[in-house]
């Protein structure tokens, strides 16, 4: 065989010593609290906290066949794939519609055969977590999960709190969870909070109070000045050149005009739909939906109505549906013996499965961390699951945290970042999973507290979204006239109700297929990316103002919450299509009092015209809507003037060839005309007949004053940014001593706010006691990270 080289040998051996890495010394862990999250939490420049995704795991249903088969549902680059049937084309493919302005790309328009972009580049990048080693423990007993405190026996309380025994090897926890390593997690602060960052000195925050504020006055009265300026330019000018009325005569008849094009084009499609009727797309399965009641100073009996109404529902007996409630603060209305709060956890919600706190469940729309108390059961049949916030953040944070979440459950295993802390999405994910038996929920019909459904009302609402490329479906409103049938508030309204909604609206629906509001008494929306994914709803719906932003920006974050949700989805999203359905009514609650019919007003008021305006500017939108918008704010602006001009029309007409007068006559007595036709069909019976025509007469002879009327106090207090008389609360001297029982920090007993509390501090000016305001909260930002393993040991991450 040879001889072996007993030099080449030795050197071989040399060069293996040579090569061998030392061995770094082993990471020093010392005993931290735990967490399931691998990476840490971020809060952006703007306000919001993106959680880091959770690991991959295994389903927990065992109805499903494999992970990569609910894979295969969840992952769809499309916004709404599930909207077409398998073996169709998707229209999202094709190029952009005639009605937009604007070609789309691919990016904007998913679908195409170009590479899908992603709508997770609209989220900040995450930088890579720290690992931890886990030390080898013993094995400890079950453990109470940290952050929640059980009010009723549950055995299943673990698995609200970790899903896996095993802990994981490398864990980061977001700052804001973390707390010291003495400190009991679900410890209730002693103090209240105070308003300010803690990072912040008192001196800087009492600046940017003055300053937004000023801002604020100096820019309504800016804005009332030009108004009066230019609506006293074009009276003095109709007044003093009466010859040169062809002159201003189409600022007055704009809107008539585009009312007559209206009214004709809702002919037409009418007639074509009738000959050839648009196409339906049938669902592959049965689809699954949530109804949310979103409630704040309700009382008792308005509450039992509105759940009542959900569960003698016709027409969805195969549908797997929940109701989930959300309770904005713990407040007690005028003549309220209870806070709504207590209402629904002791007389109503009675058939409860588990109740617990969870201490910071989610960050709030203006950047805190939120307190909620949760409970879950059933509702005469129905499951429900009832969150209660500890804080007043507003109606629009609330439909933040149901609508994020039901985007999140469903797209839950492609591990997507949220605004929840983990104890809250894996109670909400059980309770889904386990009590409702859904993996997937397609709609979330919304209502007020206040409102009732019609028996079909659902229903409707589905069969109205099986059209194509619908996300948005809203009902025919009408005015619950429980109160009394013939109250002249009453009537007023019901007729402004109709008119809306049967003239605009259904052109909208019928024409463009693009409703700017959906209102939140009574819509449906699907759970998908144009909707409820975090572009529109946590970027753009949840943007919390800055205390030096303009007016339109706080007025848009303030007013009209379901209308600026809408246009923010129709601006960036051009190819989405809302509609009404007609046959789904609903009966809500109106003001019966002058003061709160103007203090809900204004609010609508200045949401419509500001978000009328986001339209007007928006190249994205269809051209029509962008007219239509165009003509609303010129008119809001000019409204002083138009009215003024009809006596100058008046006596210009005298002089005037008839045929003229004729003319433009015609333009006031179609739209007219139009209102008593629908007569015919919008009311169902005799006596809706008859309360719709005198809410009628009433409009028409009174409308034109009571529009000044609102505008002028709209003006006035434009700067004002809580909902006023519209939510009236009371103090309760009793408050502060039932939370402290139930271990919970009292709130405070002022009204709420629909910004919440940091920025209404900056931004409000002194409020009157039936104002709204909001609770205050101090921001920490810890130093160090601290987490417990899902045994129950601590640990400290050394940096």
């Amino acid at each position: 065989m040879g001889s072996i080289d007993i030099s080449f040998v030795f050197s071989l051996e040399k060069t293996k010593k040579e090569t061998i890495v030392p061995k770094k010394p082993p990471v020093k862990a010392t005993p931290i609290r735990a967490a399931r999250y691998s990476q840490p939490a971020k809060l952006d420049g703007k306000r919001k906290l993106l959680l880091p995704s959770r690991p991959e795991r295994a389903s927990i249903y065992d109805s499903e066949d494999s992970v990569a088969e609910s894979l295969g549902r969840t992952s769809r680059s499309a916004a709404c794939d599930d909207l077409y049937s398998s073996n169709e084309e998707n229209p999202f493919s094709n190029a952009a519609s005639s009605k937009s302005s604007v070609v789309q790309d691919a990016v904007e328009n998913p679908g195409t055969g170009q590479p899908q972009v992603s709508y997770d580049a609209f989220k900040p990048k995450r930088p890579p977590g720290r690992p931890l080693i886990t030390p080898t423990v013993p094995k400890l007993g079950p453990q109470t999960p940290s952050g929640v405190e059980s009010h009723l026996s549950d055995p299943d309380e673990n698995d609200t709190g970790s899903r896996s025994g095993q802990p994981e090897a490398s864990v980061t926890v977001p700052p804001e969870w973390n707390t010291q390593p003495n400190t009991q997690a679900d410890s209730t602060p002693t103090a209240k909070p105070a308003i300010t960052d803690a990072s912040k000195p008192k001196s800087q925050t009492d600046s940017l109070q003055k300053r937004g504020r000023r801002k604020m006055t100096v820019t309504k009265f800016i804005v009332a000045a030009g108004l009066i300026a230019v609506n006293g330019m074009f009276i003095f000018a109709s007044w003093w050149w009466q010859k040169y009325y062809y002159i201003y005569l189409p600022f007055i008849c704009l809107p008539l005009a585009l009312n007559c094009f209206m009214i004709a084009s809702i002919i037409f499609f009418k007639l074509r739909n009738t000959a050839r009727p648009e196409k339906i797309i049938e669902p592959e399965h049965v689809e699954s939906f949530g109804m949310v009641i979103p409630c704040y100073n309700e009382t008792r009996e308005e509450l039992i109505k509105s759940l009542d109404s959900l569960v003698v529902q016709t027409g969805i007996d195969d549908n797997k549906k929940a109701i989930i409630v959300i309770c904005d603060g713990r407040v007690r209305g005028p003549a309220m013996e209870k806070t709504t709060a207590e209402y629904l956890f002791e007389d109503i919600l009675t058939e409860q499965t588990h109740r617990s706190k969870i201490k910071k469940a989610y960050m709030a729309w203006d950047g805190q961390q939120m307190d909620i108390e949760v409970a879950k059961g059933f509702y005469k049949g129905l499951p429900f699951c009832c969150i209660v916030k500890d804080q007043n953040q507003g109606k629009r944070d609330s439909l933040i945290v149901v609508r994020s979440f039901l985007h999140k459950f469903n797209h839950r295993r492609a591990n997507p970042e949220h605004i929840f802390s983990p104890r809250f999405f894996d109670y909400m994910e059980s309770w889904l999973g386990k009590d409702v038996d859904v993996d997937y929920i397609d709609h979330l019909v919304g209502m007020d507290a206040d409102t009732v459904f019609d028996t079909d009302c659902i229903s409707q609402l589905l069969k109205e979204s099986k059209y194509p490329h619908t996300v948005g479906v809203c009902g025919y409103v009408a005015v619950d006239f429980s109160g009394g049938s013939w109250n002249l508030w009453s009537l007023y309204q019901n007729s402004e109700y109709s008119i809306a909604q049967g003239l605009r609206r259904l052109h909208q629906s019928i024409a463009t297929k693009k409703v700017s509001c959906l209102p939140g008494c009574c819509q449906l929306l699907r759970i998908c990316e144009y909707t409820c994914g975090d572009r529109v709803l946590v970027e753009l719906f949840g943007y919390h103002p800055k205390p030096l932003d303009g007016l339109l920006t706080q007025i848009r974050a303030t007013a009209s919450e379901d209308r600026n949700h809408v246009c923010l989805m129709l601006t960036t999203h051009p190819e989405a299509q809302t509609r009404q359905a007609l046959r789904a009514r609903a009966f809500t609650d109106v003001p019966h009092s002058w003061s709160v019919y103007l203090s809900q007003r204004r609010r609508w008021t200045l949401g419509a015209t500001s978000n009328d305006l986001l339209l007007t500017l928006s190249w994205h939108c269809q051209w029509w809507e962008r007219i239509l918008a165009f003509s609303n704010v010129l008119g809001w602006c000019l409204n002083v003037f138009i009215i003024a001009s009809i006596a100058c029309m008046v006596v210009a007409f005298m002089s005037q060839p008839w045929w003229i007068i004729l003319a433009f006559a015609s333009v006031m007595i179609v739209p007219l005309c139009y209102y008593l036709v629908m007569t015919l069909w919008l009311p169902r019976t005799l006596k809706e007949k008859m309360q719709y025509l005198a809410g009628l007469f009433i409009f028409v002879v009174f409308g034109p004053f009571v529009n000044i009327t609102v505008l002028l106090f709209t003006v006035w207090n434009m700067d004002s940014f809580g909902w006023g008389k519209t939510r009236m609360v009371v103090a309760d001297d009793n408050k502060d001593e039932s939370m402290e029982k139930r271990g919970t920090t009292p709130l405070t007993t002022e009204p709420d706010s629909s910004m919440g509390g940091q920025h209404q501090a900056l931004m409000e000016k002194p409020r009157q006691p039936d104002e709204e305001a909001a609770v205050e909260t101090v921001i920490h930002r810890p130093t160090s990270t601290h987490v417990r393993s899902p045994l129950g040991v601590e640990f400290e991450l050394r940096g």
